[in-house]
């Protein structure tokens, strides 16, 4: 897919009239939160070093030991950063979402990749030139804060994974990982959360680091207390499950 470089139409306080055309690479930009306060200036130095990409499920991104050329915008879909063992076995570090800056090849260009990046489901992604990156966060320093802030979102997950694996039993942990999930990606109602797209066991069992019987197990048990109701492809929380994992 080429390269967009056409400028931005702005009108005289640097904005974009509402009546004129965005290019896919614009509205991606725009509905990234960390680039929301980016001058117009900036995210025109952004555009001319970004290409849009469609993956489908279970593509690989890039590859664990790679260094990787680009910044990632999730335009839609999720990426998931998964660590795999010898064994087979693996585990989800972290799951992108639509929104989501991936920053890391800016932040350490020489830094081999920890992980796969893998696409969870059909996703766009904007990829962006590493070096047009970092010299747009150079020209902008509330991108440089949005990055900071975002960093210790992150690292506060990774944490909290940590403490999960150490002190939790797989049934809190279950727990934990669906309420989080229905609280990002699901709608809140009268009866509780219901998460639209129900996770598989699987992908449950990956992001908790646990087999994925133990979680059927572990699932079936809940919803043989009452504490979940699958409701064909979604699944609904309980206001006694969340207030659990509260």
């Amino acid at each position: 897919m080429a390269i967009a470089t056409a400028s931005l139409d702005l009108d005289r306080y640097g904005r974009t009239p509402k009546d004129t055309p965005q290019s896919p690479e614009l509205e991606a930009l725009q509905a990234c939160p960390v680039l929301g306060s980016v001058p117009a200036a900036v995210l025109e130095t952004l555009i001319r070093g970004a290409v849009v990409r469609n993956v489908p499920r279970g593509a690989i991104i890039a590859s664990e030991g790679a260094i990787v050329p680009h910044v990632l915008v999730i335009v839609r879909g999720r990426v998931r950063a998964v660590r795999r063992a010898s064994s087979g076995r693996e585990v989800t570090v972290e799951v992108f979402r639509q929104g989501d800056l991936v920053a890391d090849a800016a932040l350490a260009p020489e830094t081999p990749l920890a992980n796969d990046w893998e696409a969870a489901e059909a996703t766009t992604i904007l990829l962006i030139a590493r070096d047009v990156f970092r010299s747009a966060a150079n020209a902008a320093p509330e991108l440089a804060v949005g990055l900071a802030a975002q960093l210790l979102r992150r690292l506060d997950r990774s944490k909290d994974l940590a403490v999960a694996l150490a002190l939790s039993d797989v049934e809190s942990r279950v727990v934990t990982a669906l309420v989080n999930l229905g609280r990002l990606d699901g709608v809140d109602g009268a009866d509780g959360l219901l998460i639209r797209h129900r996770p598989t066991q699987q992908e449950i069992a990956n992001q908790i680091g646990a087999c994925r019987e133990t979680v059927s197990r572990t699932v079936s048990d809940l919803v043989r207390r009452g504490l979940v109701a699958p409701r064909g492809k979604s699944l609904l929380l309980t206001r006694d499950l969340c207030a659990r994992a509260a």
